[in-house]
């Protein structure tokens, strides 16, 4: 194990990132609180495996299914988002930037995916 210390410890970690996930599709916390405390988890885990042994890479392969969730959010919402005061910037729009508006609703469209595919 490289990032995780154990199976469990990666359920944890999981367990931890949907309940931010949700904390913020249900208004518990304002979006930009969401990203302080979600820390790009996808990316800062390395949930790709890009940094994982061969015990890892069997784990993230056993929780595909909950990581892509972190995937989604990683690529159609944080790669994406930009400070509410240039969202409406025509160069920013022009390149497919959206303020934390847009991207709380994005977040709320792939949260009722996951809930709908359970």
């Amino acid at each position: 194990m490289v990032i995780f210390e154990s199976e469990q410890d990666m359920v944890q970690h999981l367990d931890m990132h949907d309940k931010i996930v949700f904390e913020c599709i249900n208004e518990q916390l304002d979006f930009w609180t969401f990203c302080s405390d979600y820390n790009n988890f996808y990316d800062y885990c390395a949930l790709d495996g890009h940094e994982s042994d061969a015990e890892e890479l069997a784990l993230l392969s056993k929780y595909r299914d909950r990581i892509l969730i972190h995937e989604q959010i990683r690529d159609q919402i944080l790669y994406k988002v930009c400070k509410d005061i240039d969202a409406d910037k025509p160069d920013y729009i022009a390149s497919g930037r959206f303020g934390s508006i847009a991207a709380l609703e994005k977040l709320k469209l792939i949260g009722r995916r996951v809930m709908h595919n359970k």
